[in-house]
């Protein structure tokens, strides 16, 4: 991530500087004393992640950040600061990440990772909700998917998570009692055909990949709460509670595993979850 630093302080700039050396993911571009300098850096030269003090003569880190987010909504914000007072205004100018002084390398580390997380997630046009109601939506936009059976199938298609669903095993969990047939067979196909035809239209087409007979979901391509649970995010892990796909009866059993996984990571001495 192409990175820029700002602290007042020239020993604090060498000092985390020399933390975040060798760290994969972190491309230091540019550091400066003065938040005025970044901004204008900001201006002219892409940011992916900014490393902020807080106290700052003249425009201080909050104020910059502000300005920050105006040029480039989905730059990454971390905030380095010994003041942990300063968390509120932090939020309200949606800062992403705090490291509090004095920091360890494993510190430093950890923020790296969350924050090419959040950045590759932030990249990602269209995010979806699996806990709770389901819901997609596109730039922070709900998506309308104008076809409930349409909605039920692209949920459907979000539980495989990236596996191949059939007319045949999509049939019966989207029309529930029906007896899949040739002739009923042409349920499913208008259902597929008018949620290929939403995406289009929202040009979002990208999500979902159709193969013969087979249709998926393109899992890199959109950011969902369901996926980062599964690989151990901790941010998603907090995020479920207890409810899953909840207009869907039959995502019950992907609700049952989650609620085992949620208790077996929070009681698992590696993860450092204990609640």
């Amino acid at each position: 991530m192409k990175t820029i630093l700002v602290d007042d302080e020239p020993l604090m700039l060498d000092m985390f500087d020399i933390e975040c050396s060798g760290i994969d993911g972190i491309e230091m571009q540019a550091m400066f004393t003065r938040s005025e300098e970044a901004l204008e850096y900001a201006m002219h030269s892409t940011v992916e992640l900014a490393l902020l003090d807080v106290q700052m003569p003249g425009m201080n880190g909050i104020e910059l950040a502000s300005e920050l987010r105006k040029i480039s909504p989905e730059m990454v914000i971390v905030f380095i600061t010994a003041f942990p007072e300063y968390t509120p205004d932090i939020l309200d100018v949606r800062g992403d990440y705090i490291v509090l002084k004095p920091y360890s390398r494993e510190r430093v580390e950890d923020m790296a990772r969350r924050a090419k997380l959040l950045s590759a997630r932030m990249k990602k046009r269209v995010s979806i909700r699996t806990f709770g109601r389901f819901g997609v939506f596109l730039d922070g936009n709900a998506l309308v998917i104008h076809s409930k059976n349409s909605l039920e199938l692209l949920a459907l298609l979000v539980d495989r998570r990236g596996g191949a669903v059939s007319a045949e095993s999509a049939f019966p969990v989207l029309f529930e009692g029906d007896v899949y047939s040739e002739n009923s067979s042409s349920k499913y196909r208008k259902a597929l055909i008018n949620l290929e035809k939403d995406l289009q239209e929202n040009g979002a087409s990208d999500i979902i990949r159709r193969d013969g007979r087979f249709v998926n979901l393109c899992t890199d391509r959109v950011d969902c709460d369901l996926f980062r649970f599964m690989d151990g995010d901790p941010e998603a892990v907090m995020q479920f509670n207890g409810e899953y796909m909840s207009q869907y009866s039959w995502g019950e059993y992907t609700l049952g595993y989650l609620v085992r996984r949620k208790a077996e990571l929070e009681n698992d001495p590696a993860t450092g979850e204990h609640r």
